[in-house]
């Protein structure tokens, strides 16, 4: 029988370690309730060490990277116009394609050829506004609840909307990247509705500055094997960069000048 200041020395040690933990693993390690789990994991939590979450915790660091989309504007403002001018590239006249939330995807939007004759369908707000400006551009926005973190209006009215579009390619961000783990999230609400997209579009197109690849999510919104086209800039190592090209990914790197 292991001693309460044991267990939490323990979870301590492994949170710090993998930046989660999952209540069902931890009771059966220490046979004891995961009821007891739950009450260390609370006991934590108010020391500000971890954040409690369905299923388990995660540690507190990770919470904050969650910014809004008004702070995140201001990180790797070159990095993500870089990635975002790249990815307008891809796109071509007459296509049907998705558009996640978030800044990078705010800069592909921003540098879309002015003339070009395209749908677009978003959950994004303030990508759906950018959009207004372009007269040949038909932007399609499901309903749903709104999220202010980001802007972006989620939930199952949202969902019940994006099931029926079929799309030419989605392109979408994240908030991590990592070989074993794939394309991560911190919001368990999006990843839902990224998981769909990914579904409806005949290709997967991810845009992700280098910074992102230091950090993880809480949630995998797919695996890199499930995803058609990478956009990353200089910043990734030709390592990661050949790993990534060996699951059957094509990348694009773009060099910041």
């Amino acid at each position: 029988m292991s001693s309460c200041v044991d267990r939490r020395m323990f979870i301590l040690k492994k949170i710090e370690k993998e930046e989660q933990v999952n209540v069902s693993e931890l009771s059966q390690q220490f046979l004891v309730s995961e009821v007891t789990i739950r009450k260390d994991l609370k006991h934590l939590e108010k020391k500000n060490i971890l954040i409690r979450s369905r299923g388990g915790a995660m540690k507190q660091s990770l919470i904050n990277t969650d910014l809004s989309i008004f702070d995140r504007r201001k990180q790797n403002i070159k990095l993500k116009e870089a990635i975002g001018t790249a990815a307008a590239s891809l796109v071509r006249n007459g296509e049907t394609i998705l558009l996640d939330t978030g800044t990078t995807i705010m800069e592909l939007a921003k540098h879309l050829p002015k003339k070009i004759d395209i749908t677009v369908v978003t959950n994004s707000v303030d990508i759906t506004f950018r959009l207004a400006e372009y007269p040949n551009i038909r932007v399609i926005m499901p309903g749903g609840i709104l999220r202010r973190n980001s802007l972006a209006l989620v939930g199952e009215q949202a969902a019940e909307s994006l099931r029926n579009y079929y799309c030419d390619k989605y392109f979408l961000s994240a908030d991590g990247i990592d070989i074993q783990s794939g394309i991560m999230t911190m919001n368990i609400e999006e990843a839902s509705l990224a998981k769909l997209n990914i579904k409806n579009s005949k290709k997967t197109i991810v845009l992700i500055d280098s910074s992102k690849f230091l950090q993880k999510g809480i949630m995998t919104i797919a695996q890199l094997s499930d995803i058609d086209i990478l956009i990353t800039d200089s910043g990734v190592s030709s390592e990661m960069v050949e790993k990534i090209m060996s699951l059957g990914v094509d990348v694009l790197v773009v060099n910041i000048v």
